[in-house]
C-alpha cells in the first residue's frame, strides 16, 4: 500500500472515531446531523442548477405555462420542508449536545481517574492531554456537520457535473482541473496547520497557567506578597512570542496555499469557463442558447459547490487528525483490560526491597525499603523533610509504580488487584489536601448526602476531627457551600479548618486503612493531640500509617520508622528509637526543647500530657 493510501487510511479511522463518539452518546442526532447537512446540498443543484435549465428550456419549447406552474409550486414546497427540517436541526442539536459533552467528558475524567501520578512529572503528557481536552465537543460536532455537508457537496457535485456534461463535456475540463490543484495544497495546507498545532502547544500551555496564577485564589496572597508579576508576565510574553513567531511561519504557508487553490478556481472555473460558454453562445446553434445560458449559473453552483467540497475535506481531514489525539488519550493501553482480583478487605501490605526513582530523576527518591504492615497496627513514619516519606505513601497507594522491589496486598502483588477497589479501602489524608467548592457535607462525604444518617454521620466525623460545626460562618449548617467562588455567603475555612474538614472524611469512610500525611501541620499541638487521639481511639482494629513532624505523636504508634535519603535507617518502639541514641533521639530532645520554649505558661499542664 502507498504512503498516500495509508494517510488516507488513517485519517478515515481518525473521522471515524470522531463519529463514532456521538453516535454512542445520541445515534439520532449523528443520523440527523449527516441527513440534514447533505440533503440540503442536494436541494440546492435542484433548486439552483435544475430548476433553472427546467425554466429556459420551457420558455424556449413554448411549454404549457400551468404545468411550469404547478412544477414550481412542487419545488418550492420542497424548498420549504428544506427550510423547516434545517431550523428544527439547529435546536435538536442545540438541546443534544450536552449529551455528547457529558459522553466524551466523562470519558476524558475516567482515564484521567485511572492515570499514574508518573504522568504528571512528563511535560509530554501535559501537552498530550492539553490537545485531548481541546479535541472535545465542539470538534465531533463540527466534523459531523462538515462531513454531512462534504457528502452533500460531493453528490450535488456529480449531479450538477451531469447536467453539465448533457449540454457539453468540455466544461468539465474548466472544474477538474482546478479540484485536483485543490486537493493537492489543500493537503498541504491542512499537513501546515495540524504541525502549527503541535509546536504551540507547549507555549499555549504556559500562557494558560500564568493565566490561571491570577485568577485562582491559592495564588493570590504570594501574588501580591512578592514581586512576581514581572516573572509571570516575562513567561506570558515569551510563550505569546513564540506561538506568534509559529504560527506566522505557518499561516504564511497556508496563506500561500489558499492562494493557489482559490486562484485555479477563480481563473479555470470562473473567467476560463465564461468565457467559453460566452463563445458557445454567440457562435453556437441558437438551439442550444438557452441550455447554455442557463449554464452559467450551473457553472457558478458547481464551481461553489466544488470548491466546499475541497474545503470541507480539508477541514474533515485536518481536523480528524487533530481528533487523533483524543483518540490516543481514551484508547491508550492502562494495562486493566485484564481480570484484576478485586480486594475487600486489606489485612496485611507487604514492601519487599521497594525502590523508586521519579522519571527523568538521576536519583533514587525510596531505596531497598522491606517491612509489613498489618490491619490492627499503627505505624508512623518519621524523619526531615525530602527523606522520601510522602512518596513512600504513594507507592502503598499504588500511585506510583514501584522501579525495583515488589510490594504485597495480603499477599498478592499489587500489580495484580484491582487499583480503584483497593484504593477504596483507605482512608488517606495527604498534606496537600484540597477542599472543593461544594457543600461542607459534600466536602465530608465526597457525594451528595441522601438522607438525614448521612448528615449525621457527617456531623460527627467533623465532632471527631475537631471542627466547629456551630461555627458562625456556617449560616446554612453543613449545607453551606465552601468557598465563596460561586456564593458570596460561603464559607472560607482557614488552614487548620480545611486539615480537620479533611481529617473527617477519614472518620467519615470508615475505611479498613488509614494513612495521615502530615494531616496536621496547620494545628496547633493540643489540637493535634486531640485529633490522634480519637483517630486512634476510632481506628480500632484498622491499619493506621501515620506522618508526623511533631515526633510527640509517634509516641502513639506501635512501630515508628525513620527514613533517611529514602531508607529506613531506626525502627522500633518509642522507647526503643530513644534507646538508640539515633537520629529520632535527636529529633525528639529537640521538637520537646523547642515545644518546652514556645509553649505560654498556662498550657504547659496539656503539653506535659500531650508528651505523656
Amino acid at each position: 500500500m502507498s504512503k498516500d493510501m495509508e494517510k488516507k487510511d488513517r485519517s478515515l479511522k481518525h473521522l471515524f472515531y470522531a463519529l463514532r463518539q456521538i453516535w454512542e452518546s445520541d445515534r439520532l442526532l449523528l443520523v440527523y446531523t449527516l441527513f440534514k447537512n447533505s440533503i440540503e446540498q442536494v436541494f440546492y443543484v435542484f433548486f439552483f442548477v435544475y430548476l433553472t435549465k427546467y425554466i429556459f428550456n420551457c420558455i424556449e419549447r413554448n411549454v404549457e405555462y400551468s404545468k411550469l406552474f404547478w412544477f414550481l409550486v412542487v419545488a418550492c414546497s420542497l424548498h420549504v420542508c428544506i427550510h423547516f427540517i434545517c431550523g428544527w436541526y439547529e435546536t435538536y442539536r442545540k438541546i443534544r449536545t450536552p449529551k455528547v459533552y457529558r459522553h466524551i467528558f466523562h470519558r476524558v475524567m475516567d482515564i484521567s481517574d485511572s492515570l499514574e501520578l508518573k504522568d504528571y512529572e512528563s511535560p509530554e503528557f501535559y501537552d498530550k492531554y492539553a490537545r485531548a481536552l481541546d479535541k472535545c465537543v465542539d470538534d465531533a460536532m463540527n466534523i459531523s456537520i462538515k462531513t454531512g455537508v462534504y457528502i452533500g457537496n460531493v453528490i450535488s457535485t456529480i449531479m450538477s457535473l451531469v447536467i453539465v456534461v448533457t449540454v457539453d463535456p468540455v466544461l468539465l475540463v474548466f472544474l477538474i482541473i482546478p479540484m485536483v490543484v485543490s486537493l493537492y495544497f489543500g493537503k498541504k495546507n491542512a499537513q501546515a496547520n495540524f504541525d502549527r498545532e503541535k509546536e504551540i502547544t507547549r507555549d499555549k500551555r504556559t500562557a494558560d497557567y500564568v493565566k490561571r496564577v491570577y485568577y485562582e485564589k491559592k495564588y493570590a496572597a504570594e501574588v501580591r506578597l512578592f514581586d512576581i508579576n514581572s516573572l509571570m508576565l516575562e513567561k506570558q510574553e515569551d510563550a505569546v512570542s513564540k506561538m506568534e513567531r509559529i504560527s506566522l511561519i505557518y499561516r504564511m504557508k497556508t496563506a500561500f496555499y489558499s492562494f493557489l487553490m482559490k486562484g485555479s478556481y477563480s481563473v479555470l472555473a470562473g473567467v476560463c469557463a465564461f468565457i467559453y460558454v460566452a463563445f458557445r453562445v454567440k457562435y453556437g446553434e441558437a438551439a442550444d442558447v438557452s441550455s447554455y445560458v442557463a449554464m452559467v449559473t450551473a457553472m457558478a453552483f458547481s464551481t461553489n459547490q466544488l470548491k466546499a467540497a475541497v474545503e470541507n475535506r480539508i477541514f474533515i481531514f485536518n481536523e480528524s487528525k487533530l481528533f487523533k489525539n483524543l483518540e490516543d488519550f481514551l484508547e491508550q493501553d492502562r494495562g486493566g483490560k485484564q481480570a484484576k482480583t478485586v480486594i475487600d478487605d486489606i489485612t496485611s501490605v507487604e514492601l519487599v526491597n521497594v525502590s523508586f526513582t521519579y522519571p527523568g530523576a538521576k536519583t533514587p527518591t525510596i531505596q531497598d525499603v522491606s517491612f509489613k504492615w498489618n490491619k490492627g497496627e499503627k505505624l508512623a513514619i518519621v524523619g526531615y523533610n525530602g527523606a522520601g516519606k510522602t512518596t513512600l505513601i504513594k507507592l502503598i497507594m499504588g500511585l506510583y509504580p514501584v522501579t525495583s522491589g515488589k510490594i504485597l496486598i495480603n499477599g498478592l502483588d499489587i500489580n495484580d488487584i484491582d487499583h480503584d477497589a483497593y484504593r477504596k479501602r483507605f482512608g488517606t489524608v495527604f498534606q496537600d489536601l484540597q477542599v472543593f467548592a461544594v457543600t461542607l457535607a459534600e466536602n465530608v462525604l465526597m457525594r451528595r448526602p441522601e438522607n438525614e444518617a448521612d448528615y449525621k454521620t457527617v456531623r460527627e466525623a467533623l465532632i471527631n476531627a475537631q471542627f466547629d460545626t456551630e461555627h458562625p460562618g456556617l449560616n446554612k449548617g453543613l449545607d453551606t457551600m465552601i468557598s465563596r467562588e460561586f456564593d458570596e455567603k460561603g464559607f472560607v475555612p482557614s488552614g487548620g479548618q480545611a486539615q480537620k474538614i479533611a481529617i473527617a472524611r477519614v472518620f467519615a469512610a470508615d475505611p479498613d486503612m488509614v494513612i495521615l500525611d502530615e494531616p496536621s501541620s496547620a494545628l496547633d499541638p493540643l489540637a493535634e493531640y486531640n485529633m490522634y487521639r480519637n483517630m486512634m481511639k476510632l481506628s480500632e482494629g484498622k491499619g493506621v500509617i501515620f506522618i508526623s513532624h511533631r515526633l510527640s505523636s509517634a509516641r502513639m504508634a506501635d512501630k515508628i520508622y525513620l527514613v533517611k535519603d529514602g531508607r529506613i535507617v531506626e525502627q522500633g518502639s518509642h522507647d526503643e528509637m530513644m534507646a538508640l541514641n539515633g537520629y529520632y533521639h535527636e529529633m525528639f530532645m529537640l521538637q520537646a526543647e523547642n515545644y518546652q520554649d514556645s509553649i505560654p505558661e498556662e498550657m504547659l499542664k496539656g503539653a506535659a500530657a500531650y508528651y505523656g
